[in-house]
């Protein structure tokens, strides 16, 4: 019996970021992951970034925009409705590479680790 892939929740903590998240959700979508959760906890932005995340609520599971008290309350709101068996926050000017979710979940298969951590790359887009 072949093994399903863990499910990788991932919590985007967002105010005022419509230059990039469009690049930052669909860094998460093009993974082609099966088994992936997007949260998005928003501080209540005013550019176009509410706009951008309603073009891809088919591929987001929670979504709220609201005053909140920065990136740490985001995150402890986004990690309150995670349901995944890895949980991971990306910032919502960063992405994801490659097929990174394939190599975590076949790791976290392989060795059921707690705890995993990694490099940043730094560049001003994916190709460099």
């Amino acid at each position: 019996m072949e093994k399903s892939y863990p499910k990788i929740s991932v919590v985007i903590p967002s105010f005022n970021q419509g230059a990039y998240i469009e690049e930052t959700i669909l860094s998460i979508i093009n993974q082609e992951y099966p088994n992936v959760e997007i949260i998005i906890i928003d501080g209540g932005s005013t550019d176009s970034t509410i706009s951008i995340i309603k073009k891809y609520s088919n591929s987001i599971h929670y979504f709220i925009s609201e005053k909140d008290k920065g990136q740490a309350h985001a995150l402890n709101k986004g990690f309150a409705v995670a349901t995944g068996d890895i949980c991971s926050f990306l910032n919502s000017d960063d992405i994801y590479i490659g097929n990174i979710f394939w190599e975590i979940g076949r790791l976290y298969l392989d060795n059921n680790f707690k705890w995993v951590s990694s490099d940043i790359l730094i560049g001003y887009s994916k190709e460099n």
